[in-house]
């Protein structure tokens, strides 16, 4: 049995990643990617079940690279407005890089009950590595919120990177300018409405939000237990 070697696993994805830019996801093989890779398809098999779990590869390396750009850029910036227009244009620009296999992979994407899903039990390694950037983005400002707001606060945020990224698939604008003219916009207003949160005509808001959040996490959490509520 072979090793597990990061290199080689690194290979297959960007195998995968070429040729799903060339014909899209569907007709993308395993076979193809393994020969694309220089391994054999069962060490292609070795390191990922499918292209389903190949795709959570690339899910992974899209939040990294957003992570690691985005906190270089961040450095030594307090002002939130500015630290969420930075996350927030990085990811467009690490997005577009692979704008392709996000166009092949979105209508997947969307289906609930699809291991695509960001929202899937699958998609946990690269949802928590977004979130994680959104906590270091909160952290290192100079907001101060309460204690329930502070700690919804980065999933809220990785949820508005997920409508933006509905739109951007949309946005047929040359370089995405459309999107990238909404998070100029959008930053600002964000970082206002999240300090504005700790004071009383807007606290209610901040704490509906909240709950909706936590809403739609039980639905989640109950929708993979099953019905009845009991584990799988």
């Amino acid at each position: 049995m072979p090793t597990l070697d990061s290199t080689t696993r690194d290979r297959i994805v960007e195998a995968a990643t070429e040729l799903i830019l060339e014909h899209g996801y569907e007709r993308t093989t395993m076979r193809a990617i393994a020969e694309r890779a220089g391994v054999s398809q069962g060490s292609a098999y070795y390191y990922f079940s499918g292209k389903e779990d190949l795709v959570q590869g690339f899910y992974l390396r899209i939040a990294r690279e957003h992570a690691d750009l985005s906190r270089e850029r961040m450095e030594g910036e307090k002002a939130l407005k500015t630290r969420l227009a930075i996350t927030l244009d990085t990811y467009l620009e690490v997005s577009g890089r692979y704008r392709a296999v996000a166009e092949s992979l979105v209508s997947m994407a969307v289906v609930p009950t699809s291991p695509l899903s960001p929202f899937s039990a699958e998609s946990k390694p690269a949802r928590e590595t977004f979130i994680a950037l959104y906590d270091d983005v909160v952290e290192g400002s100079e907001l101060r919120a309460d204690a329930r707001l502070r700690a919804a606060l980065p999933e809220l945020l990785w949820l508005v990177q997920m409508i933006l990224t509905l739109g951007w698939v949309q946005d047929l604008s040359p370089e995405a300018k459309v999107s990238r003219k909404i998070v100029s916009r959008l930053a600002p207003t964000l970082a206002r409405l999240i300090k504005a949160a700790r004071f009383k005509p807007l606290s209610p808001l901040a704490g509906e939000a909240i709950d909706a959040l936590d809403a739609i996490k039980e639905a989640r959490q109950a929708r993979v237990r099953g019905d009845d509520g009991a584990a799988p």
